[in-house]
């Protein structure tokens, strides 16, 4: 199935209200996954937009390159919205649509992801991606829109 920027940016709004859900009903690695395709879907809609026959797999950081920071991102903005990006890389891994809660508490731990959090560190970090997403999507479409009326 093919896809434009639209379906990319629709798809956007959707996951990142599933990611939400899933987070408020406490299924937090779930809710890390979807927050992390939000983005993904996203990037590629600025890069569909600008390139139609772009087709690459889920790595964040050579998609926000392809979709040009700028594009995405005032210069003003820039430091909140690196710090957000950086949240998600550090947090989101495609393969973790695979990882029960119980898994990615592990990986986290592994990472150091728990550190200084008193309470359920993997809740926490889902938070910490969810909310990340939400406010970096929500630039973005913004941004989106601008660019799109500008373009007619």
């Amino acid at each position: 199935m093919k896809f434009n920027y639209n379906d990319y940016l629709i798809a956007s709004a959707y996951r990142i209200e599933t990611a939400r859900r899933l987070h408020k009903q406490g299924r937090y690695s779930a809710a890390i996954y979807f927050a992390g395709i939000s983005i993904e879907c996203l990037l590629r809609a600025f890069i569909i937009f600008k390139d139609p026959e772009f087709d690459q797999r889920h790595n964040l950081h050579e998609l926000c390159k392809k979709a040009g920071l700028e594009d995405l991102i005032t210069y003003k903005h820039r430091r909140e919205a690196n710090a957000w990006l950086g949240n998600i890389w550090a947090r989101w891994k495609n393969n973790y649509r695979y990882a029960s809660d119980e898994r990615l508490r592990a990986e986290f731990k592994k990472l150091g992801h728990d550190r200084g959090i008193k309470g359920d560190f993997l809740k926490q970090n889902s938070s910490i991606v969810v909310d990340s997403a939400y406010e970096l999507r929500t630039m973005g479409e913004k941004r989106w829109l601008l660019k799109k009326n500008s373009k007619h």
